[in-house]
């Protein structure tokens, strides 16, 4: 089994997530929450980057050592680091980008640094370009002394202290989710979900290779930590071709980020959009199906949607909850004959007698589609005590 992220851990992450939100509470110009978790997470991805490159140099140095060779001779410093490559996923940094030059920035440039390091990374990754948002930080233009602030606590955030994180930036994601997220109900918000589920789903439809798709991917934790559950059992992420969507904005750009730290190849469409209206992977059959979705989602339906093909057979889904629709959607991604989803959905799914609902339910277990149903328990997430359901 594998080892949990002790309380230690998560008990300092979520001391030094609180000391920067405190900061961004009580700053100047700091702007709404989707703008301070934007902020954030850019600082944190930035960090990130950084010390994986670092980590990344510092493996070449010891094997040019190993192979008798000085690390410090011009030479070598021309022919192995001007242009380091790595085999893991690690980027390549220009100077502008690395966390080293970011943290000796003096405090009343820091605003300009941060921007020419995200507009250099994307001018240098086609995985990364349209990631970031222009001026996300001169447009802001934090105060030199809360940019110092924030920066210096973002530094005391390494996975050499929280290395046992399945999905370190995923759970930056959540506690801000949780800090910040005023406009979300129980029913209705973002929802990180835990390793533990992940874990659960992975283990009963193990999706070790071939390709995984989330409708709702959020900030791709259900890719990372899918790939780690499989880098644990000795597979090869690389036999495993990851498709998602999702619809907003900001979330898209951070599982892109998210995937791209992790050095994880995915295909999540051009831009964010709703799976529903826009479905970017239609016609495309999956062999593994993976998903939280929003618990009854509400104002899902449009017109547009009343003869789609994904209802046919079944019946179109209750206008007033996509649950149904949710299910219905993945079906239609599955191979038909040989594709297993296993997904979440609030209980109130299992109880709903609207006329469709009711008619859905019926012809899915008439259709034998229906493998199992396993009841979770309350209070598995973050930000919500919600009971829900895993539907494989």
């Amino acid at each position: 089994m594998a080892k949990k992220t002790s309380s230690k851990n998560v008990v300092g992450l979520e001391s030094i997530l609180f000391r920067c939100r405190d900061i961004l509470r009580k700053a100047v110009n700091a702007g709404s929450f989707f703008e301070k978790r934007d902020m954030m997470l850019t600082l944190i991805f930035l960090r990130f980057m950084g010390e994986k490159y670092e980590d990344g140099i510092e493996k070449l140095r010891q094997k040019i050592i190993a192979e008798g060779l000085d690390p410090e001779d011009e030479n070598i410093k021309t022919a192995f680091f001007d242009d380091a490559s790595f085999g893991d996923g690690t980027y390549n940094l220009p100077t502008e980008a690395q966390w080293n030059t970011i943290i000796n920035t003096p405090a009343p440039k820091l605003n300009v640094a941060l921007d020419t390091a995200l507009k250099k990374i994307a001018e240098n990754s086609k995985d990364l370009k349209g990631c970031f948002v222009e001026g996300t930080f001169t447009t802001r233009n934090l105060g030199a002394n809360d940019m110092k602030s924030l920066i210096d606590e973002i530094s005391k955030i390494s996975h050499k202290t929280f290395g046992e994180e399945k999905d370190l930036i995923g759970r930056v994601y959540e506690y801000f989710l949780k800090e910040f997220a005023v406009n979300s109900t129980k029913e209705e918000g973002e929802f990180y979900t835990p390793h533990d589920i992940v874990s659960l789903i992975a283990s009963m439809i193990e999706p070790y290779e071939g390709t995984l798709y989330d409708p709702a991917c959020g900030s791709g934790g259900m890719f990372i930590q899918s790939a780690d559950l499989v880098k644990a059992r000795q597979g090869d992420i690389n036999k495993i071709n990851i498709y998602g969507q999702e619809k907003d904005q900001a979330t898209y750009r951070l599982a892109k980020m998210n995937l791209v730290l992790r050095g994880i190849s995915n295909h999540l469409g051009d831009t964010n959009d709703s799976t529903f209206l826009n479905d970017l992977h239609k016609g495309l059959y999956f062999d593994y199906i993976m998903a939280n979705p929003p618990f009854n989602l509400k104002n899902w339906y449009d017109d547009n949607l009343k003869n789609d093909s994904r209802w046919v057979g079944y019946a179109t889904p209750p206008e007033s909850n996509a649950n149904y629709a949710w299910i219905l959607h993945i079906l239609s991604h599955l191979k038909p004959n040989s594709g297993v989803a296993g997904f979440l959905l609030a209980n109130g799914a299992l109880n709903d007698n609207d006329g469709s609902a009711f008619t859905i339910r019926k012809n899915l277990i008439e259709n034998d589609k229906v493998e199992a149903i396993v009841v979770l328990p309350r209070e598995l997430f973050f930000t919500t005590d919600i009971s829900v359901t895993l539907w494989i």
